[in-house]
């Protein structure tokens, strides 16, 4: 009969994930400040010295789970934004999927958009870092639309625009979370009501 293997003889990559999947609940729930490498080790069923062989500090497995996460969600919106489709239907999926992303995984989005902020110097940068390079990438697709609709992304009123349509967005998936009983459809239908005009269109127009 064969012996089912334990915990400490999975290999590396196995144990890793497991160490990453107790990192996302434990940094999401309670913060960077909070968050207690002891606690991720017992949830993942590892010493701490384990833990210590695949990451050397809790910043380092701070960045490695913020940056995938972050990469996640860009890879969610980034094909609905490029598709070849009508500019409002593009605006629609995108939407959408940012508020899919938030419903199927509420503890990555959380960690990605927590309501206070590390205070730790490198920990906020980090957060920082992956805030900038989510505005530089979503920035660059959405240039084509912002240009035919008449808005110069460079100018003072096209970083203006796309501040308020990000903050939105951010706004209506914190609402969201709190009612977590209307459908994800309502949701993205009043998000398009607040910011299809945003570039100076109607609902009747592409």
């Amino acid at each position: 009969m064969a012996v089912r293997p334990t915990r400490s003889r999975l290999p590396g990559p196995a144990r890793r994930a497991l160490i990453v999947e107790a990192a996302l609940v434990e940094f999401a729930s309670r913060g960077y400040e909070a968050a207690s490498l002891g606690r991720v080790a017992a949830a993942a069923g590892v010493a701490r010295p384990v833990l210590y062989d695949h990451y050397p500090s809790k910043l380092a497995l701070f960045v490695e789970l913020l940056r995938t996460q972050h990469a996640e969600l860009l890879r969610c919106v980034r094909e609905p934004i490029a598709m070849d489709a009508p500019m409002r239907q593009r605006m629609r999926l995108t939407i959408d999927a940012f508020l899919r992303f938030a419903e199927e995984r509420p503890l990555a989005w959380r960690l990605l958009h927590p309501d206070h902020p590390p205070l730790d110097t490198a920990a906020a940068a980090e957060q920082r870092y992956c805030r900038a390079e989510s505005s530089r990438v979503l920035a660059a697709l959405i240039e084509p639309d912002s240009r035919r609709a008449g808005i110069d992304p460079a100018s003072t009123a096209g970083h203006v625009v796309f501040v308020i349509h990000q903050e939105a967005l951010h706004a209506a998936a914190r609402w969201w979370h709190a009612h977590p009983e209307v459908p994800r459809a309502d949701v993205v239908d009043g998000v398009m009501v607040a910011l299809w005009s945003g570039f100076g269109v109607s609902e009747s127009r592409d």
